[in-house]
């Protein structure tokens, strides 16, 4: 019994035994399948994802703040800073700091608000708010600004209030070029023009200082700092000449003046034989130093009206107004050549053998044009009758290039057109450049399909449209040998250490034209200003040689639906002629009717660029050269003849081509007028003062606008003034004092010398 009873126990402790190890295996499985997802996310956290968990750790304790980097100079040429970047601080508050110094934040706020032009609520608020340590007040504050909070804080002893060192871009000639230049947004990233072209060369490296922070972002106490340096971008030199850039505006702008120009102008001056920009100018501009304010006094005004009437009409407008005046008109903004193009016509023709200079023409105001439905007029409605071909170039005569090209034919056109890069970009080194509109090939070749228009009115420069870049390019191209090339702006970037980091150099594309081509271009260039439509465009001294241009403007269209005729008158000129080196175009977009000026490029942009030539050649050392017994049109600088004899002074006048008269009885000259240092032309005479005082009465200049040649010199002579003769030199009476140097009603000196220009206001084209 007590054996049985054993066994029993016996087989009840093994049932126990495999239970319980049944228990323990289910608990030891239960326990693995809990523990693998905790050593997989372990796994993931500490391994797989270490790198992406440790920097969100640092980002946690950290705070970087970022350190400037100081953006590369931009010099011009003559190394002139053009766009700079100047020390400016940052200045934030420490609220923590604010509260455990106790500091009076009201009078706090009244304070910085007066100093930073900022509303003192707003920064009373920022000085309370204890959830951050680092609260912005007012990013790139002046020095003298800076200045002022710095001796407020100092003297007050304040905690709480900090400044940190930025830089912000500067530039001295404000807006002298501005929209070749460009500007720096809030990011100091370049935006506009040579700044967004060349922002990653400018830019360089932005430093950053990291330290460690706590709970609410305060700093905590024995933490570590490290500092990581900037580096400042690299530098650029430019092909640009501030001294050409300002005369181009000058005269630009007393062209829009002069003539009430509505819509501004553009021009540029560039060296035809490597193809470098030394001036390229859009009017009216802005000054990138404000480039977020209107510059035109009148669309500002009629902007802030509209601000008061329609907020979100008034916030389109602004941001197209900006746009409008950032705008590189030079590059982006295509529009109908006019006569100019005439240029490229001729220049292929000869080239191509279709023409000889003796070929023959005749215009009679209008004709009928084989393959062209519309009758075609010229410019000049009672026609230029019989002429050759320097004659068509000389007149700008529509009917005679309409015959050149059809004997050109229009695959040659076409084929010419094409070299001398009028369907292409120019590939100069600015962004935003566009390559204007012209007629498929199909339209010009194709002559038995779609007849003669296109290749006809192509080849007097209507009905497509190029950019003035794409323009000057080619008719330099015309002048320089025969050679396209491509244009830039940039000719070194220089780093830290002075080394080289890129230089251009000039590039020929391609040839066009033979040289021999090229040089009788240049001849018939020279007689179009000597004996052509451009005759305004005259500079004493210097050969000067281009083409005149007026065109309307395509496809605008008043708010009735009618189209507008609003023209551009323009013109292209080159010097010295025989030595090409320089090309310059001026085009007014839009003058005003109500002047009573004839509306032509002969007229207004003619004496326009003959006024820029005056202004940079002299100081581009391109010498004055005058014929024998050409010394009216001679500038003489007066010496000075105080100390001499009568004789010696006399000789020495002879030798400039000037001549003297006495007042007094002395032995020698105590005075003279003019006066030392005065420009005066040739074969004028120079009073000599022997013991005489001179006379101490001011003369106010007369108004000398409208007269011609004798008026003007009868009217200078009898108020003991000098004339300074300028632009057309015909003895005619068209031609006339269209702008003088002194306005009328001025007070000046005996003997001061008033520059006059003189244009024809009948010259057309």
């Amino acid at each position: 019994m007590a054996k049985r009873s054993s066994k029993k126990e016996y087989a009840r402790l093994r049932a126990d035994s495999g239970q319980h190890r049944r228990i323990l295996a289910v608990t030891v499985i239960l326990a693995i399948a809990a523990f693998v997802p905790v050593v997989l996310r372990l796994y993931h956290l500490m391994v797989s994802s270490y790198d992406e968990y440790s920097l969100l750790a640092l980002r946690n304790q950290t705070r970087t703040t970022a350190v400037t980097a100081d953006r590369g100079t931009i010099y011009d040429r003559n190394m002139n800073i053009l766009a700079a970047s100047v020390s400016v601080e940052n200045i934030y508050l420490d609220p923590h700091e604010l509260k455990q110094s106790k500091a009076d934040i009201p009078e706090i706020a009244q304070k910085l608000g007066a100093l930073l032009e900022l509303d003192p609520a707003v920064i009373e608020k920022k000085a309370k708010d204890l959830t951050k340590r680092y609260q912005l007040v007012k990013d790139r504050v002046g020095e003298d600004i800076a200045s002022q909070i710095r001796a407020y804080i100092n003297e007050n002893g304040i905690s709480g209030i900090h400044l940190e060192p930025n830089s912000q871009r500067s530039y001295p000639y404000g807006t002298l070029a501005s929209q070749v230049i460009g500007f720096t947004n809030a990011s100091n990233t370049g935006s506009e023009g040579i700044e967004a072209a060349y922002n990653s060369y400018l830019e360089g490296s932005a430093g950053k200082v990291i330290t460690t922070k706590g709970n609410n972002e305060m700093d905590m106490p024995y933490s570590y700092e490290k500092y990581v340096q900037s580096q400042k971008g690299n530098d650029l030199i430019l092909t640009l000449d501030t001294t050409v850039q300002a005369c181009l505006e000058k005269q630009m702008q007393a062209a829009i003046d002069r003539y009430d120009v509505q819509n501004g102008a553009f021009g540029m001056v560039m060296n035809v034989k490597t193809g470098e920009i030394l001036a390229m100018a859009t009017l009216g501009g802005y000054d990138p130093n404000q480039y977020l304010e209107i510059a035109d006094p009148d669309t500002a005004l009629e902007l802030e009206q509209l601000r008061l009437q329609d907020n979100e009409v008034y916030q389109r407008a602004l941001g197209e107004a900006r746009l409008k005046q950032w705008r590189n008109r030079c590059l982006s903004d295509g529009y109908e050549p006019g006569s100019t193009f005439k240029v490229l016509t001729m220049a292929a023709a000869l080239d191509s053998g279709a023409i000889t200079l003796e070929t023959s023409f005749h215009c009679s105001g209008s004709e009928h044009i084989p393959g062209r439905a519309q009758l075609l007029h010229c410019w000049r409605s009672t026609g230029h009758g019989a002429q050759k071909t320097p004659q068509a170039l000389q007149n700008s005569c529509n009917l005679a290039f309409a015959h050149i090209a059809l004997k050109l034919g229009g695959e040659r056109f076409y084929d010419y057109i094409q070299r001398f890069g009028v369907t292409e970009k120019t590939g100069i080194d600015l962004y935003g450049e566009s390559k204007g509109v012209f007629f498929d090939k199909e339209l010009v070749v194709n002559t038995d399909k779609w007849g003669t228009a296109s290749l006809t009115s192509g080849s007097f420069g209507q009905t497509f449209k190029l950019t003035p870049i794409q323009l000057v390019r080619a008719i330099a191209a015309v002048v320089n040998g025969g050679y396209l090339l491509e244009p830039y702006i940039v000719s070194e970037v220089v780093d830290g250490d002075g080394n080289t980091v890129l230089k251009q150099e000039p590039t020929v594309i391609r040839q066009v034209i033979s040289e021999e081509t090229s040089k009788t271009m240049c001849q018939l260039l020279t007689s179009v200003v000597t004996e052509g439509t451009a005759k305004n465009a005259s500079v004493a001294g210097y050969s000067i040689g281009g083409k005149t241009g007026t065109s309307e403007k395509i496809d605008i269209f008043d708010e009735n639906g009618q189209r507008v005729l609003d023209k551009i008158v323009s013109f292209v000129g080159v010097a010295p002629m025989d030595n090409p080196e320089y090309i310059v175009l001026v085009a007014l977009d839009t003058p005003s009717r109500q002047t009573g000026i004839y509306i032509s490029g002969g007229v207004m942009a003619a004496p326009t660029v003959g006024a820029v030539m005056a202004d940079i050649l002299p100081y581009l050392g391109v010498e004055q050269t005058f014929s024998q017994g050409d010394a009216a049109g001679q500038t003489v600088i007066v010496d000075d003849l105080t100390g001499m004899t009568p004789k010696e002074a006399e000789k020495l006048l002879k030798e400039k081509s000037l001549t003297s008269r006495t007042v007094g009885e002395g032995q020698t000259v105590t005075g003279q007028i003019p006066a030392p240092g005065q420009v005066i032309s040739g074969n004028s005479q120079v009073l000599l003062y022997l013991g005489e005082e001179l006379p101490t009465d001011s003369v106010t200049v007369p108004d000398f606008i409208g007269m011609n040649r004798q008026q003007a010199a009868d009217a200078a002579t009898g108020l003991g003034l000098y004339i300074l003769v300028a632009g057309n030199t015909d003895l005619s009476p068209n031609v006339t004092v269209t702008a003088q140097s002194v306005p009328p009603g001025d007070a000046v000196a005996p003997g001061t010398t008033i520059r006059l220009e003189f244009a024809d206001t009948k010259a057309a084209d």
